[in-house]
């Protein structure tokens, strides 16, 4: 049971506001953060910089407190993710690959980043790129949500599948069985359909693109074959 990226970021975001309602308990309940405080403090590894020092004294002293409760727990996140992630590589992928992924282009991800559809990631800043681990959860338009992972994996079998396919044909059979795949979407050839279009959606642009390059392959294998 893996802590996800989204429960990362939302668990570090809100880790103030937990330090803060732990200190805003009753008196039986307070003695009770006393000990998870404890505890924490005394079980977790690599700990020895934040116990330093401490004494029974830092408990009558709520704003201290509320600050090593934070601390602790932003420390206890580290532990928890790093101990998941020890066995475990996680990949990440650019906004490239994952619009590979998705059959969409980089302006859609980057569109669906700022809307929040990859949860927990944030547009990175200036000269920086944004990389979205493979455990991050992605809402589809119908509202359901799916990690990052099983996308890839969809698209990795289909990749597999395309590939055996192509090794039972030729590739001028190959070429033109996927080319009237675009003709029958959108309704004709390409010079009449979307090669005719000023303004396409991000979606005819990937598919253009893609479309496009078919048709140059397959203008290749049909010369090659009168060879």
């Amino acid at each position: 049971m893996p802590i996800t990226y989204s429960e990362k970021t939302i668990f570090s975001k809100q880790s103030k506001s937990i330090a803060d309602m732990l200190l805003h308990l009753d008196q039986d309940n307070f003695e009770n953060t006393v000990l998870l405080f404890k505890v924490l403090a005394h079980a977790l590894r690599n700990n020895e910089v934040l116990i330093e020092g401490l004494d029974e004294s830092i408990f009558e002293r709520p704003e201290l407190l509320k600050e090593k409760i934070y601390v602790l727990l932003q420390h206890a996140l580290t532990v928890a993710t790093a101990a998941a992630t020890s066995t475990v590589i996680l990949k990440d992928y650019s906004p490239a690959q994952l619009g590979k992924f998705f059959g969409v282009s980089v302006v859609t991800i980057h569109k669906w980043i700022k809307q929040n559809r990859f949860v927990g990631v944030e547009i990175a800043g200036d000269n920086k790129h944004n990389r979205i681990s493979e455990n991050t959860e992605f809402i589809t338009n119908s509202g359901d949500r799916m990690l990052v992972s099983e996308v890839a994996e969809m698209w990795h079998k289909q990749e597999a599948e395309m590939a055996a396919l192509e090794r039972q044909e030729s590739q001028l059979e190959y070429y033109t069985r996927l080319i009237a795949d675009y003709e029958q979407k959108y309704g004709g050839e390409f010079e009449r359909t979307l090669g005719a279009k000023v303004h396409l959606t991000p979606e005819e642009q990937t598919d253009a693109e893609i479309w496009s390059h078919l048709l140059g392959r397959q203008n290749i294998e049909f010369g090659d074959s009168k060879e």
